[in-house]
This record gives structure tokens, C-alpha cells and sequence, in this order.
């Protein structure tokens, strides 16, 4: 089975920025960037997307989310 894995918290750290400072940047609410760097949120709004996009200059989209084999989930953690 195919899970949909949101990768915004390894950006993160490898930027150096903080959650909060995203939000800022963005406009989006901090709880909001934190479910999706925990990635337990179970919709990705195109909007976000396109904010944390632009905030992050990320121009493919496989960087920010990845599709993963749940076996590929289990053997990463």
C-alpha cells in the first residue's frame, strides 16, 4: 500500500528555519505548518502547497511530498 509522506520537517532542518518563521513568511497558521511537519495532516491544500513553495523557492514538488511503499515507511524508521 502507497502512503503519501509530507517531507517539510527535514526542509526545515536542513534550512535552519523554524516552524514559526515559515508561518510568518506564509500566512499559514503555525498548528497547520506543525500537522504537516509531523505529517499527521490528511489533506494538502493546493494553497499551502503553493505558499510554502514560493516561501521555500521549491521548484519540485517531490521534494516537499513523496509517495512511499508503506514496507519502505516501516524500514526508514
Amino acid at each position: 500500500m502507497r502512503k503519501v509522506r509530507c517531507n517539510l520537517k527535514a526542509i526545515l532542518e536542513e534550512r535552519g528555519m523554524e516552524q514559526k518563521e515559515l508561518a510568518q513568511l506564509t500566512g499559514i497558521r503555525e498548528a497547520t505548518i506543525s500537522e504537516l511537519c509531523r505529517d499527521i495532516n490528511k489533506m494538502f491544500p493546493r494553497s499551502v502547497i503553493d505558499k510554502i513553495a514560493n516561501a521555500l523557492q521549491i521548484d519540485d514538488i517531490n521534494l516537499l511530498i513523496c509517495i512511499l511503499n508503506e514496507k519502505d515507511d516501516s524500514q526508514s524508521e
